[in-house]
């Protein structure tokens, strides 16, 4: 997608809030998986393969659980197209068949993804071989679900799943320490970054459509308004006119500095806000629930691929530089 520094050039298709939710024609396609899923796992199968393999259910963490286990490991990310939207995926017989072979699987928890812990569930999985990221003792019942934006979280994720991989292939145990070692430098980067970064923008008053930007926000120190209707979106629930009202109050008298927001899949009340920050001035950071192909922010075809720290740090540098350019 191309971009303007601070604006955004185009939208994605809307969703209406009433579809954020399964809808009754997912229930039936994942309960056709469920069926299928225990046919799919075969008792014995983890210790005769050949290959080792981790399942992520998010490319987020498949990317984390590459760096750690590859090249020892195979890694499979169900989720990785930023066109799809995660709260409304139907998983397929695929998806069930690679979770039911998985050595290990990494999912997110926190009720993000429950559909596949259905299906690690119906393939009769271990419990030591499935790595929630919502198993890290700082989340809780109701917390911000978008763990990977939570450097705390993603360390205890890296820790747990090294682990893991040593766990299910001591030969490769000293392998898996040394490249988690290399994760976790990498996440101590980020978070310096971050602490950086605070120096220069803690205490601004910053907006989001959904509590995506919220964990490094926090952790930039910035001043996060407008969280009851931020909790809405999330919910699927349309916003209270009270809430909808003070946003865009707040918009145009610029007592916001940046308005961040998912750019895969934007809801029918986000829009009018979306345009009044553009028409006000206030910059908007696009985000996304899944690692993008290139480095976002980055001129179109000069960006690698990126990891997830690249990722996360692209992200920071956008924020305060937007931040620095606000009114």
């Amino acid at each position: 997608m191309t971009r303007r520094q601070g604006k955004h050039t185009h939208l994605h298709p809307l969703r209406c809030p009433a579809n954020r939710h399964p809808t009754r024609l997912l229930r039936t396609g994942l309960l056709w998986v469920l069926l299928l899923a225990p046919t799919l796992a075969v008792p014995g199968r983890a210790e005769t393969r050949a290959t080792l393999n981790i399942v992520a259910v998010e490319n987020t963490w498949g990317d984390l659980a590459a760096q750690i286990a590859g090249p020892d490991m195979t890694v499979t990310s169900l989720l990785a197209s930023p066109t799809v939207d995660p709260h409304l995926y139907a998983p397929s017989t695929d998806d069930a068949r690679h979770l039911a072979d998985a050595t290990l699987v990494v999912m997110n928890g926190a009720g993000y993804d429950t559909w596949a812990g259905k299906l690690a569930d119906a393939a009769r999985l271990p419990a030591e071989r499935i790595i929630r990221a919502d198993s890290w003792p700082g989340w809780h019942t109701g917390g911000n679900p978008h763990l990977w934006f939570n450097t705390r979280a993603v360390a205890d994720v890296v820790t747990r799943l090294q682990a893991a991989c040593a766990q299910v292939d001591p030969a490769h145990a000293s392998a898996y320490a040394q490249r988690g070692r290399a994760v976790l430098d990498a996440i101590a980067r980020v978070d310096a970054l971050l602490a950086t970064i605070r120096t220069h923008v803690a205490g601004r008053a910053v907006a989001a459509t959904e509590p995506l930007f919220d964990p490094l926000a926090e952790q930039m120190g910035l001043d996060m308004k407008e969280q009851d209707f931020q909790t809405a979106i999330m919910n699927g629930v349309e916003p209270a006119p009270a809430d909808i009202a003070q946003f865009e109050n707040d918009l145009t008298a610029h007592k916001l500095h940046l308005l961040a927001y998912n750019e895969q899949m934007i809801e029918v009340a986000v829009v009018p806000l979306l345009e009044l920050a553009d028409s006000s001035g206030i910059p908007s950071l696009p985000l996304t629930e899944t690692l993008p192909a290139t480095l976002p922010f980055a001129p179109v075809g000069t960006a690698p691929a990126p990891h997830w720290q690249d990722w996360i740090s692209a992200i920071a540098r956008q924020t305060e530089h937007l931040l620095d350019s606000a009114p």
